[in-house]
């Protein structure tokens, strides 16, 4: 199993409730990151207490990883939703 598969792993492990969890690798390391669970639920906590923004940047050694918390009791925010951009343009 590679650092990224154990990464994705520990994400779906962790109790965020009300929240799906997804995870962006925006710079990898080598080793496994180890802060990561602490940073979700201190993310939690916050959005709980009234906090707008649902993406967050975690930065530990090498990695990068954005981190976005999508509700399971609503529709998903505008400016969140996963939207398909792509455009087909018919000729005549």
């Amino acid at each position: 199993m590679t650092v990224t598969d154990h990464i994705f792993q520990k994400v779906a492990e962790i109790s965020i409730p009300y929240f799906f969890v997804t995870v962006e690798f925006a710079a990898m390391g080598s080793e496994m990151p180890q802060g990561i669970e602490t940073f979700l639920q201190e993310k939690h906590k916050a959005i709980l207490r009234g906090a707008n923004g649902r993406k967050f940047i975690y930065r530990e050694g090498e990695w990068r990883l954005v981190f976005t918390f999508f509700p399971t009791d609503r529709v998903v925010d505008e400016r969140y939703a996963l939207k398909n951009k792509t455009s087909i343009k018919f000729e005549k």
